[in-house]
């Protein structure tokens, strides 16, 4: 495939992001719900990132002890 080099990669997306979109409408009942969807889902995201670095940093600290 040969794109045109004017293009970029956040013009090519921009179609496949429009369908996720549109897929995700769909199985809420208005856009209201899903947006506090997916901000929750953000945040409990955050938080199981943040679990998970703390344990390997204590794994870490266990082992050089």
């Amino acid at each position: 495939m040969v794109f045109p080099l004017f293009k970029s990669m956040t013009e090519l997306l921009l179609p496949v992001k429009q369908e996720e979109k549109i897929k995700r409408e769909k199985g809420f009942a208005s856009q209201e719900a899903m947006y506090k969807y997916i901000k929750l889902t953000e945040q409990m995201n955050k938080r199981v990132k943040r679990r998970m670095a703390k344990r390997i940093l204590e794994q870490s600290l266990k082992k050089r002890a």
